[in-house]
């Protein structure tokens, strides 16, 4: 699932008034080329600045920029989450684009589809693993002129092994309505992921 300023920005790829073919096929071509940064046979490749595209001198820049920023982020989570191309496809629909050209970035995207997770591979930032979670709920005593209010805080403790630090414990405080949300954003995040694993129905 892909975020509206995503959406929106890879929806004016399909906009003919915006981007006509030959603009659309050199912001694409960039754009992978951009992404991947070397060739299916692992030639380096320089990064192509997109201000200096012949075929764009002609587009609005904001436009340029958001569509070339958005179809970046877009290839990369794609490649990243390996989706079937078929949930690719039925995105990039969503998005209103002419079926030529979601086919124009249905070809790069396979071709180019195991560089991008190479890249990502190599770029990716080796996260903490979740060992264990533990909380317990502390009251605190706040003082006014007249009487004291007594506030619930929770305590969230969470064992963690770092690639680099190995094994320690993060704590945090927050009060209820803290806690609300960030239990809130958990299942929000759980129920994306559930979407992305499921397999989708044929129609």
């Amino acid at each position: 699932e892909i975020s509206q300023q995503v959406s929106a920005g890879v929806a004016l790829l399909g906009d003919e008034t915006a981007f006509d073919d030959g603009s659309f096929d050199a912001l694409v071509k960039a754009t992978f080329r951009n992404a991947c940064g070397e060739d299916t046979k692992g030639k380096k490749q320089e990064l192509q600045s997109i201000s200096e595209i012949k075929e764009l001198s002609d587009v609005d820049a904001v436009a340029v920029k958001s569509a070339h920023a958005a179809l970046t982020t877009f290839v990369y989570e794609a490649a990243k989450t390996d989706v079937p191309a078929s949930q690719i496809i039925s995105s990039l629909e969503d998005s209103r684009l002419p079926e030529a050209r979601v086919k124009a970035i249905m070809a790069l995207f396979e071709r180019c589809k195991g560089i991008l997770r190479k890249v990502l591979s190599r770029n990716r930032m080796p996260f903490p693993q979740l060992l264990g979670t533990d909380w317990r709920l502390d009251k605190t005593m706040r003082s006014r002129t007249v009487d004291q209010v007594s506030e619930p805080v929770y305590i969230l403790s969470l064992r963690l092994k770092d690639p680099v630090k190995g094994e320690r414990v993060v704590q945090i405080s927050c009060n209820h309505s803290e806690l609300s949300d960030l239990y809130a954003r958990v299942k929000s995040a759980t129920a994306r992921v559930e979407r992305l694993v499921r397999p989708r129905k044929s129609k």
